[in-house]
């Protein structure tokens, strides 16, 4: 079995360093506009002020929620509700009820992109 050399650490500390770098810099990117197209019709709410907001979607009202410039769907009438369990993420899906909620940060750019 061979042993670690010194450069094998430098190599490991060097990337999981960068590793938390990226996710740190991610996290601490505020988000300005929360975008939501349901139904064919487009929707556009401030990140930065918490509140609890309806769409209506094809099926029925959709419930989701910004807080700490963070999206989550509370409910939705679709039949097995994964849109609910995505929990704090962007882009939030519900294809049932053809709703799509995504955050733009203060530059304009998408965390994800949809048509």
């Amino acid at each position: 079995m061979k042993k670690f050399r010194s450069l094998d650490f430098l190599i490991i500390s060097i990337v999981l360093a960068s590793g938390v770098f990226l996710c740190v810099k991610n996290a601490m990117r505020p988000a300005a506009k929360v975008h939501v197209k349901a139904a064919d019709i487009e929707y556009e709410y401030s990140a930065k002020e918490d509140g609890i907001h309806k769409v209506q979607g094809v099926l029925g009202i959709t419930t989701f929620e910004i807080k700490d410039g963070k999206i989550r769907i509370i409910d939705s009438p679709c039949p097995n509700k994964i849109c609910v369990h995505q929990g704090w993420d962007s882009p939030l899906v519900c294809l049932p009820n053809n709703v799509i909620i995504s955050l733009e940060d203060e530059k304009g750019d998408y965390d994800a992109l949809t048509n």
